[in-house]
């Protein structure tokens, strides 16, 4: 009976460790960080590398309290750093003026793995930040026309204090 035990408990080992290696890993994670506080994000959105299969996840946006004029410092992993990737911003004026979002920052790959946002001005209400990891495509037979894509994108909504 030993014998037997030893070939049954590998096999059974082995089945475990294919049936986990069928799990996707997991979404990267960016961080947000004010005035002393961090909260993470996973991507709202999510693509495959040539962006043809998208999954969207709404509550995956964090959500944090920043108070007008202070700066919210973000950071991506690896994977995220090893590929092109900008910061895009939405903020209020201290008169209440709505601005469109704007990009604030684009890294090649393996440029940097954080950013500091700064609110344009002293009194600006940043309202949401988000972060895009980019990707290239190609139509088929296309010979020069490139597309460049949000892949993932990770959003932190910011409440006023």
């Amino acid at each position: 009976m030993p014998v037997h035990r030893i070939p049954i408990a590998l096999a059974a080992t082995a089945l475990l460790l294919a049936a986990c290696g069928d799990d996707p890993p997991p979404l990267p994670e960016v961080s947000f960080t004010a005035e002393g506080t961090t909260v993470s994000a996973r991507p709202f959105l999510h693509c495959d590398v040539m962006v043809t299969k998208c999954d969207r996840d709404d509550a995956a946006q964090a959500r944090m309290p920043v108070p007008p004029g202070k700066p919210v410092t973000v950071t991506v992993p690896r994977e995220v750093a090893d590929s092109p990737w900008s910061v895009v911003i939405q903020y209020r004026t201290a008169t209440g003026e709505q601005k469109d979002p704007e990009t604030v920052a684009t890294f090649v790959p393996h440029e940097r793995s954080d950013y500091t946002v700064q609110p344009p001005t002293p009194d600006a209400q940043l309202q949401t930040i988000e972060i895009k990891q980019a990707s290239a495509k190609q139509e088929p037979g296309a010979t020069s026309e490139i597309q460049l894509l949000a892949r993932a994108v990770w959003s932190l909504q910011i409440e006023s204090t």
